[in-house]
């Protein structure tokens, strides 16, 4: 009986020391993840983005290559190389691990606009950052979805990290269905900042608008 109970309390701490390590080895694994994540970001701060597109590369060898986190930040580096061809096929895979693995919940918890967009370019001067973004879906401009947003661009002071303009690509009976770029105060009123027309506008061509609205 004692020889019984020895036996099966061995297997127990061997399954319960099993579990820990693992545990512990996957803490270590998002430890060092994050700390990667936070090393891209400087890297591209930095506009240093070859040494960013490595870690990126390393980082979706090594841990999740369906991580939408990731593959934005690949295609935020492409961009920053104009690679442009290559970008635009990151974000044709983005697209498709996002309707694969994302959507149908997206689509179940009514758009939430935390996770309607990622990050596509991001433009570093000595005072500001821009980051330009692309909904995954068009995001409705009201409930009646009488309109839609494709694309937002976002200026951030670097020393502040505060969001200090903002603006969104819109089309909607409010534009007579056309594709128009504008500025969105924090009071909600917009400026528009340029009308494309009926044809949807180069997200790039876009980004080059707002650098130049806001004097960059």
């Amino acid at each position: 009986m004692k020889a019984f109970i020895s036996k099966r309390y061995l297997i127990l701490l061997t399954v319960f020391l099993t579990f820990s390590f693992l545990n512990l080895n996957l803490k270590a694994q998002e430890k060092s993840s994050a700390a990667n994540i936070e090393k891209i970001w400087e890297n591209i701060y930095s506009q240093d983005f070859i040494s960013a597109k490595k870690l990126v590369q390393k980082e979706l060898q090594s841990s999740n290559s369906e991580s939408l986190q990731l593959l934005s930040l690949m295609e935020i580096c492409l961009n920053g190389l104009e690679r442009y061809k290559q970008a635009d096929e990151s974000r044709k895979k983005i697209l498709s691990v996002w309707e694969k693995n994302h959507k149908k919940a997206y689509l179940e918890e009514n758009y939430p606009l935390n996770l309607a967009t990622w990050t596509r370019m991001a433009v570093v001067t000595p005072n500001v950052l821009v980051l330009g973004a692309e909904y995954y879906l068009p995001y409705p401009v009201n409930s009646k979805k009488e309109g839609f947003y494709y694309h937002k661009f976002t200026a951030y002071n670097r020393y502040s990290k505060h969001a200090v303009k903002f603006f969104k690509l819109e089309n909607s009976p409010k534009t007579e269905k056309e594709y128009r770029l504008f500025e969105i105060s924090e009071e909600g009123e917009a400026k528009l900042v340029k009308n494309y027309g009926n044809a949807m506008p180069d997200f790039r061509d876009e980004m080059k608008d707002v650098l130049k609205y806001i004097n960059l």
